[in-house]
């Protein structure tokens, strides 16, 4: 019988004398940072954090070394659904994002970005914006999917109102009801405060619905069944009162802004499919400026044989078409808060949408993220610097890029450039309404950049 050898194989002794001699290599190496242990150390005083709402994280970048942190934090941390990150806001030491798919707001320390904690507010709600109210701990907050809003203490995470409507039951010269009877969305937006009074601009959207005959039979259109096309119906200003605490509202009316545009001189009256889509509010030189986006459509046509024709109509009917360049700001009056009244009709063009800090408040002028670039107003003088026909450059394909949001700082403009996956920066150089803008190298920030927040430690 053939004796077995024993001790250490030949082969596990030189894999043990390999691993030895990398466990040496490691020790004698320097250490390799993260990102954010770099980001953590360097104790930065100012910082631009980015949420990335595809990757659902944060991102950081310091204007001082240009050094970008990429992913430094994961967001949406109640459960397993998407979180669809939608809002940032930078308070004290406090970093807060808006989590529209989780309807939570989050809390994070802005020096560490340790997750401390979420406030849920309820299923469906799908929270949108965040807007501080006063100097407090108090904000509100838009639930874009059920027509109400919130108001909530960020620094204890709690409700301090219940879910409050933006619209009354009759709303007077507002159509309330579609052709099913429901009640139209209103689809709570753009929100600024004063001291006593909350502005809500509402975007209203008749979703399309299936067409039936007299007989109440849906119609039958290929393999599916005919449907009237979705319409943009009145765009509408929720008015609340605050109570002294700011820890709740009372709805005082809802103002249909397109009648009161229709009722201008000169201006073209509302229409179902061209409304004018509020969807973003400012309080600026003691004046409520509504930036309206339009419908951004298309223009009028013919309809085609390969789709559904009604009753009555033939492929030599007119479609009536909607304004892709249609962008306006209404400056509202407000020596009566609570009945804020239109006093000017700006237009501005494309599909301009304004920020929290987009506003540069030396120069007196506003920045909207519009079409191929970025669009500018001087609310001072109420007056469009940079229209849709002649915008300031940001990216670098200008017909494709999509910009989620704009931040002004420091004679710097940052702009998520959501389709590139960037960072667009633009120096502005000198004074007055005409300023120089050059634009910077784009940086790299994560995956589908979207709200941003300054933060100073």
């Amino acid at each position: 019988m053939k004796k077995q050898k024993t001790g250490t194989p030949r082969k596990t002794l030189s894999w043990m004398t390999g691993f030895l001699f990398v466990l040496i290599l490691i020790s004698c190496s320097p250490e390799i940072k993260t990102d954010y242990q770099e980001f953590y150390d360097k104790s930065y005083g100012k910082v631009l954090f980015i949420i990335n709402g595809n990757a659902e994280t944060l991102s950081a970048y310091r204007p001082e070394d240009m050094k970008v942190y990429r992913d430094l934090q994961t967001v949406g941390h109640n459960g397993s659904s998407e979180a669809w990150p939608s809002d940032l806001l930078s308070i004290g030491n406090d970093l807060f994002t808006v989590c529209s798919g989780q309807n939570v707001i989050e809390k994070y320390d802005s020096r560490t970005l340790d997750y401390l904690g979420n406030l849920y507010l309820k299923n469906g709600f799908n929270p949108l914006l965040l807007a501080p109210l006063g100097s407090g701990d108090h904000a509100a907050v838009t639930g874009f999917a059920t027509d109400e809003i919130v108001i909530v203490n960020l620094n204890e995470l709690s409700m301090t109102s219940g879910f409050l409507k933006v619209y009354s039951e009759s709303s007077g010269t507002i159509t309330d009801t579609n052709a099913t009877g429901d009640n139209y969305q209103r689809s709570p937006t753009g929100i600024a405060a004063t001291d006593n009074t909350l502005y809500v601009s509402n975007v209203r959207y008749d979703a399309s619905i299936l067409l039936t005959d007299v007989n109440g039979e849906t119609i039958p259109f290929g393999d599916a069944f005919a449907r009237a096309a979705g319409n943009f119906r009145e765009g509408t200003l929720s008015v609340f009162t605050l109570n002294s605490g700011k820890t709740s509202a009372s709805l005082v009316r809802e103002i249909n802004l397109d009648k009161l545009l229709g009722d201008l001189p000169g201006e073209s009256p509302y229409y179902p499919g061209n409304g004018l889509n509020p969807q973003s509010l400012f309080l600026l030189e003691g004046k409520l400026h509504i930036v309206c986006t339009g419908t951004n459509g298309g223009e009028a046509r013919k309809y085609t044989s390969s789709e559904y024709i009604p009753p009555g109509s033939t492929t030599n009917t007119i479609v009536p078409g909607t304004d892709p360049d249609d962008g306006v700001i209404l400056v509202m009056n407000l020596n009566d808060s609570e009945n804020p009244t239109l006093e000017k009709v700006v237009s501005i063009g494309g599909s301009p949408s304004g920020y929290r800090f987009s506003m540069d408040t030396d120069r007196k002028i506003l920045y909207m993220a519009g079409v191929g670039g970025i669009q500018s107003y001087d609310y001072e003088g109420e007056a469009v610097l940079r229209a849709s026909s002649n915008p300031i450059l940001a990216g670098s394909d200008p017909s494709s890029d999509y910009y989620s949001h704009l931040l002004y700082k420091d004679d710097m403009l940052y702009i998520s450039n959501y389709s590139g996956n960037k960072l667009n920066r633009i120096q502005v150089i000198g004074s007055g309404k005409t300023p120089e803008y050059t634009r910077l190298e784009d940086l790299v920030i994560g995956d589908g950049p979207g709200a941003m927040a300054f933060y100073i430690r």
